[in-house]
């Protein structure tokens, strides 16, 4: 455990995005995306807070042990969660975690729904179905739409609980690219299926972050925020002018500085003697890839006071050279802290496009050395 590397999260900031999110999407009801532990902001206080605070109800999760977690930490709150992909429901002892901690599997696969179609035990428990409509992961088939409702209609239900699709592109312009056109046509011919049918669907959502940055999917009753309730944009860069958010991110990563020192050009520093670009100063901060700062942050800009460093050389397991230019030095000693990033949606994005890495693996990164510091 580190003592002075504190990943610091903000629920102010969280719950200046939530206004935002809602800002956008007035009248629909949120499931808010929480799985690996929130994207590594920390699942517990995150769905805390957001039930007490912000009247979140619904929360979404990868696999059943994300879930069981939440029931059996936060056993006094009410709400509603999803398990979206590692549903296991064939499992015994899985089948009867969702029956007694009312946890909900979304069902994207004919087994799974035919073994809670015919359980007598799941006679009245809620169906969560997903439809792959083109991103070909997971998802019912849609020219198995009739089958699926045949099924349904022959169980003896009238209804369904939630109908879902997930959208492959919603990075790219949903108005304009073929691929996501061709999604919304296609969920859309699934719900009028169902209609046609007599089947009830209760609630419907295909809008995840990137398709709600830009206002679509807005139709449905509920919307699965996730990436931008943290903070950053999922559009690509080049789409960012489509894109209706402004978030900040609600995460800071901060340590210290364990060494500084004088370099001239050309100067060797740390594993693999990497030559120093010019004359200037390196600062060795007390982060590394066993904290979640790997090497792929190589090469990248961090800003000390608004001047700007680069890592360079190799970052090692428990600390990284950063090297400042003898032309913009800043006033930086032995034990100041050290940010790595800050709230700034801008500049967290910057650091992203360097690394060529997306926002989700920056944070989940993050590793249990680095404690978590909420305020």
């Amino acid at each position: 455990m580190r003592f002075r590397s504190r990943h610091f999260i903000s629920f102010e900031k969280l719950e200046s995005n939530y206004k935002k999110l809602k800002e956008i999407c007035v009248n629909n009801k949120i499931i808010f995306m929480v799985k690996a532990n929130a994207y590594g902001h920390g699942v517990i206080p995150i769905v805390r807070h957001s039930v007490e605070k912000l009247g979140i109800t619904e929360f979404g999760c990868a696999s059943l042990g994300e879930a069981l977690l939440l029931r059996e930490e936060l056993y006094d709150l009410e709400f509603e969660i999803y398990v979206f992909s590692d549903v296991q429901v064939e499992l015994r002892e899985c089948a009867e975690i969702y029956l007694n901690r009312r946890i909900i599997p979304v069902i994207s696969n004919r087994d799974d729904l035919d073994f809670i179609l015919n359980s007598r035990e799941f006679e009245n428990f809620p169906l969560f179905i997903k439809f792959n409509t083109g991103m070909n992961r997971l998802g019912l088939e849609m020219d198995k739409v009739d089958e699926v409702i045949r099924s349904i209609r022959v169980s003896g239900r009238k209804s369904i609980y939630h109908l879902m699709t997930h959208l492959s592109s919603s990075s790219l312009p949903i108005k304009k690219n073929k691929r996501n056109i061709i999604q919304f046509e296609n969920f859309e011919k699934i719900k009028k299926a169902f209609s046609d049918a007599g089947i009830e669907v209760e609630r419907t959502s295909i809008a995840n972050s990137g398709a709600i940055e830009q206002g679509a999917g807005l139709g449905e009753t509920h919307v699965r925020p996730g990436l931008m309730m943290y903070g950053p944009s999922s559009m690509l860069p080049q789409y960012s002018d489509l894109s209706l958010w402004s978030g900040e991110i609600i995460s800071k990563l901060e340590t210290y500085v364990i060494s500084i020192f004088d370099v001239e050009k050309g100067q060797p520093v740390g594993y693999g003697a990497t030559p120093c670009p010019s004359k200037g100063k390196v600062a060795i901060v007390a982060l590394g890839y066993g904290d979640g700062f790997t090497t792929r942050y190589i090469g990248t800009h961090l800003y000390h006071k608004d001047i700007k460093g680069k890592v360079v050389g190799r970052v090692n397991m428990d600390m990284a050279q950063v090297f400042f230019d003898e032309n913009s030095l800043p006033d930086l000693k032995v034990g100041d802290s050290f940010t790595l990033w800050d709230h700034s949606a801008e500049r967290f994005a910057e650091f992203c496009k360097e690394a060529k890495i997306i926002p989700y693996e920056v944070f989940i990164g993050i590793t249990q050395r680095v404690p978590k510091i909420y305020s």
